[in-house]
């Protein structure tokens, strides 16, 4: 009897392979790593996107509360409620008041339970005010940074070895020696300034930057909370000021010793620059490269600059 068409077959060609070969595997697994390395900064620069969003509502939600506080107050909160040379550097710092403008809109900011723990009769660095001061306030914690949550700076841990830190800066001056003798920012230590006296135009001038500082930013000590547009320099009297942009500079400053030295000034971890709220309550990204006359400009009240 004939053999049918199926049996006729040879078993061998029967077979059926299932699985991979293993040049198909590295071929596969080539692929996918080229499609992770398309996808990965897609990925990393939406979830930057995402948290440059919420440092910006951070920020607009402190314009408001600036705003707020000039409405009941008839001005701007000083960066600081003690004069410049007073601070946590200083041999009794607790004998200042020293509370920052981010202390006093704490009310502002919906935090008028944290505002009720404040005791603003006492030194911001006094026992009275250590254990708010070592709370994490997150609408002054920009998402993108990356760093510590409590300054390691030395000089704090006489009052308190957890005070949080921020990332929100108040823009004092151009230069050091300017915020010193005669500082031309908006907010300054014992400033009274009104929005009336930006004379150069609350659009066109900021008042709070962002900043990467880790030590010398403690949010409750006004002595470390106003910053300037130009780093430090101990040999360039008057205004001690290199002749540079501060914004993303380091070290920013460098006393020597005998204050807070800090690595950053206005500055940040969003690529290429930082937010940058504007006294009218806007609130724009400026560049790390900005000219840096461009950025004296936009930091002075009342420099009567050309626009």
């Amino acid at each position: 009897m004939l053999n049918s068409p199926r049996d006729s077959v040879s078993p061998r060609l029967r077979v059926r392979h299932t699985g991979f070969s293993l040049l198909e595997l590295l071929v596969v697994i080539v692929i996918i790593g080229v499609l992770v390395a398309l996808l990965l900064p897609a990925v990393q620069k939406a979830r930057e996107s995402a948290r440059k969003v919420q440092c910006r509502n951070n920020l607009k939600q402190i314009g408001v509360a600036l705003h707020n506080y000039e409405s009941l107050f008839t001005v701007l909160p000083p960066s600081s409620t003690s004069d410049i040379d007073h601070g946590i550097w200083s041999p009794s710092p607790t004998q200042y008041h020293l509370h920052s403008a981010f202390s006093l809109i704490l009310a502002h900011l919906d935090q008028g339970a944290m505002s009720r723990k404040m005791d603003y009769e006492a030194s911001a660095l006094s026992p009275a005010n250590t254990a708010a001061g070592g709370t994490v306030l997150s609408f002054l914690r920009c998402p993108s940074y990356s760093g510590e949550k409590f300054s390691h700076e030395p000089k704090y841990f006489t009052v308190s070895k957890s005070l949080a830190i921020r990332n929100y800066v108040v823009m004092g001056a151009t230069t050091v020696g300017k915020l010193w003798k005669e500082p031309d920012g908006v907010m300054f230590p014992r400033s009274r300034t009104r929005t009336a006296d930006i004379v150069d135009g609350a659009s066109q001038t900021f008042v709070i930057a962002e900043t990467r500082e880790q030590n010398a930013s403690v949010w409750i000590d006004g002595g470390v909370a106003a910053m300037v547009s130009h780093p430090y320099d101990d040999a360039s009297p008057p205004n001690y000021a290199r002749p540079v942009l501060g914004l993303n500079f380091t070290p920013y400053f460098d006393s020597k010793g005998h204050a807070v030295d800090a690595g950053y000034g206005p500055s940040s971890q969003h690529p290429g620059g930082a937010l940058h709220l504007f006294a009218d309550g806007s609130v724009h990204f400026l560049s790390d490269r900005v000219n840096v006359d461009l950025y004296d400009a936009m930091t002075t009240r009342a420099g009567e600059e050309a626009e």
